[in-house]
């Protein structure tokens, strides 16, 4: 794969998760409907997210009757047998969608806009979903947790390791995303609002969004040297190769990497929420740091 499209991947993927998961002000539009946890009707659920499948999996997995695609469930025997409506890149199956009958459809705001409409308009109810903080998360556990007529209410041992802990953490850390651009959340991002859970200094938190990623700053190596953070977290690209951050011309004169002070991430989890398990593995390391 050529630099260009890795560049290219890691936007779309950075893109994607900033739209990934909770639910918006008008969750049900046009001929969608409010419902209650006294609202039966709900059985069949179509989920174009992966954090939304593994949600739903948990509080009703007899409801969930179709999923993505993702790495995330290779090897979860549990979701082998329900059907894959999409793929990648690529825009939902819609054929197959409307084929698997369900009574809603979940999707993430700003990605599957345009399928949903498309659902919505044959009279199908969708959901919109995004996820920027904490508090979204619990909003779209609680909002599923309807959605279902689910009595669980176990989910939180899923998310045991991101309890918030107190007391300010001392070193100054950054996140590296990318290098071509060098990529950093900010606090209006999924990975800040982690850091934050944390008390972890992130020195990009109150910079204000330069990339046509929101949540996202682009870096200047003049300002990372001039800041030298004591501590940086790399993200994981699914494997990627992190030997692009250690060829930038200034590495080795960060005090972070003649400490040895550095962390690398996986992308689900941090970056993007993925699966309560990767938030909850995330959170983990977040606690070492």
């Amino acid at each position: 794969m050529t630099m260009r499209s890795k560049f290219i991947n890691v936007l779309f993927s950075l893109q994607l998760i900033l739209n990934s998961s909770e639910i918006s002000a008008n969750a049900f539009e046009n001929k969608s409907i409010r419902l209650s946890g006294k609202d039966k009707s709900i059985t069949r659920i179509v989920s174009l997210t992966s954090l939304t499948s593994d949600i739903i999996y948990h509080l009703s997995p007899e409801s969930l009757k179709g999923r993505p695609d993702s790495s995330l469930f290779l090897k979860i025997k549990k979701f082998n047998n329900i059907p894959i409506v999409s793929k990648g890149r690529t825009p939902p199956n819609l054929e197959l969608i409307i084929s698997l009958k369900p009574d809603l459809v979940i999707g993430a705001k700003g990605f599957h806009d345009k399928s949903l409409k498309t659902l919505n308009e044959i009279g199908i109810k969708t959901l919109s979903t995004q996820l920027k903080d904490w508090s979204d998360l619990d909003s779209l556990i609680n909002e599923l947790k309807l959605v279902t007529n689910s009595k669980k209410n176990n989910l939180n041992d899923k998310l045991i390791n991101c309890v918030n802990e107190t007391g300010a953490k001392g070193d100054e850390v950054v996140v590296l995303v990318s290098t071509k651009p060098l990529l950093a959340p900010n606090s209006q991002s999924w990975a800040g609002s982690l850091l934050s859970r944390f008390n972890i200094k992130n020195l990009t938190s109150t910079l204000e969004s330069s990339s046509r990623l929101k949540g996202y700053v682009n870096l200047s190596p003049e300002w990372l040297i001039d800041k030298n953070p004591d501590k940086l977290i790399l993200i994981d690209f699914n494997n990627d190769d992190l030997s692009k951050f250690y060829k930038l011309p200034f590495w080795k004169d960060l005090n972070a990497v003649k400490n040895n002070n550095i962390s690398n991430f996986n992308y689900y989890g941090l970056i993007n929420a993925g699966s309560l398990e990767t938030i909850n593995n995330a959170c983990k390391q977040l606690k070492s740091i």
